[in-house]
């Protein structure tokens, strides 16, 4: 095994801006390192026709991440495509008959496009090859999606470390030269998805810190070591069991919590309940394991994703992108189902903010407003330690519950009518209070003292 050894400075380094990303995510509307190739009469000529496929097929990638695959026969179409159709089944081409399908054009697809960055360009006199990264305009996207009549997430989770071991007949693969399944998770990054995912350096520190029979078993104490050395909450497997049949690839791909920080679980019991042991991986039990129905946080042993591939031999690097393509699709549903942004409907929340700092304050507020799931955020008062807010959000409220546990934040209502937010410290606090209080109310109606004194009465509680 080779390993390329990296000094501890530059690793350092590198590691904190790993982690200053890592929270967040990136830019769901960049589409990262897109492959585009094309021959023609001549390089300029290909160059133009590699741009616009690549745009083309970017801004699919774009639309997919964003919706869901039951919207995905009606997103817009491409002005050459129009005869195509990409049904899930039989029943879609009368449900296509009853909605309208944009139709783009390549003057609309420039004017979605905020602009592209080129990587490893090569030409000839009549081919053109590069990476290009497109960057889209959400606000143009977003009234696309809008105007096509589909319901859209743009809410990301935070970023999760995978580890892409790969099984063969031959052996386990992680941090070998010669794992293609590391390669094609870094050939193109996935920090721009709904739930984003990085890969790891593969450095002389994570080879000594787990090994893929580790990651397999799911080591605890060697997932955790990964996790505090990347500064995330969840290390997830990425388990590919690949074998050759006839000349065919077959592939099966699963995506294994193998860490989740603060997660309440028995370890033994979950991974009693998984087979993901070396030479185990077989290709008769797709529907087995705990997969996990709704995103909810994941336990040790959950499998988020699992997909099974039969391609013909030859090009595996084609191959690792489109497994990788699908099981994170299938892994982002849930969370894209809670957080889908529906602009037919909107519901104006009267919500109360606590905070204990002006950091506190602006983390609230900037949360709110840059959530697309939040149209408006009117401030009706003030003070050093509240604030009283409209808020008018759009579709199901507690999707936008969601969607600030994304950001950091407690969204909770008691009634179903006033709305409380705060930082999750500050949100614990102010609930223990509501719950002594209604306790004493208790207390009184059956006889006890009153929680508030007879001055305070008819008027706010001074002690909230």
């Amino acid at each position: 095994m080779t390993i390329l050894r990296i000094s501890a400075a530059f690793c350092a380094a590198i590691l904190a801006i790993i982690g200053s990303a890592l929270a967040a995510g990136d830019d769901v509307f960049v589409v990262p390192r897109v492959t585009v190739q094309a021959q023609a009469d001549n390089a300029t000529a290909a160059k133009l026709i590699a741009q616009r496929s690549g745009r083309r097929h970017a801004l699919q990638l774009l639309l997919r991440r964003l919706t869901v695959e039951e919207d995905w026969p009606y997103l817009p179409r491409f002005a050459s495509e129009t005869s195509e159709v990409s049904p899930t089944g039989p029943e879609d081409f009368s449900m296509l008959a009853e909605r309208t399908v944009l139709t783009l054009d390549h003057s609309m697809l420039e004017a979605l496009e905020s602009g592209f960055e080129v990587y490893n360009e090569k030409s000839s006199a009549r081919t053109y090859r590069a990476y290009i990264t497109y960057r889209f305009k959400p606000a143009a996207i977003r009234k696309l999606l809008r105007d096509a009549q589909i319901p859209y997430s743009e809410a990301q989770t935070r970023m999760a470390l995978v580890l892409p071991v790969l099984e063969t007949q031959n052996g386990l693969y992680l941090w070998e030269e010669n794992n293609p399944w590391m390669a094609a998770w870094k050939v193109r990054p996935y920090n721009n998805e709904l739930t984003p995912m990085t890969a790891p350096l593969g450095d002389l520190e994570d080879a000594s810190t787990i090994s893929p029979r580790q990651a397999l078993a799911l080591n605890e104490e060697a997932l955790a070591a990964m996790a505090e050395r990347y500064s995330v909450s969840q290390v997830i497997v990425a388990h590919a069991f690949l074998k050759q049949v006839d000349g065919q690839h077959q592939l099966r791909v699963r995506l294994v919590n193998g860490f989740r920080e603060s997660a309440d679980f028995s370890a033994d019991a979950e991974l009693s309940q998984i087979n993901t042991a070396p030479g185990q991986f077989g290709f008769d039990d797709v529907q087995q394991g705990p997969t996990t129905n709704a995103f909810a946080p994941a336990q040790v042993g959950d499998v988020l994703a699992q997909a099974l591939f039969n391609r013909e031999a030859g090009n595996f690097p084609a191959l690792a992108e489109e497994a990788i393509e699908v099981v994170i699709a299938k892994h982002a549903k849930p969370w894209k189902e809670r957080t889908l942004i529906d602009h037919t409907e909107a519901a104006l929340l009267e919500a109360s903010a606590f905070f204990n700092s002006l950091g506190d304050w602006t983390k609230i507020r900037s949360a709110l407003i840059s959530t697309p799931l939040v149209g408006s955020v009117q401030v009706r008062s003030l003070s050093r330690t509240g604030a009283e807010m409209l808020i008018r959000a759009y579709g199901d409220p507690d999707k936008l519950i969601v969607a600030m546990e994304a950001q950091g934040l407690a969204l909770w209502t008691e009634d179903g009518v006033s709305w409380m937010i705060a930082t999750p410290s500050t949100a614990q606090r102010v609930r223990e209070k509501q719950r002594n209080r209604r306790n004493r109310f208790g207390e009184y109606q059956n006889g006890a003292l009153p929680v508030q004194p007879a001055a305070y009465e008819g008027q706010p509680d001074p002690r909230y």
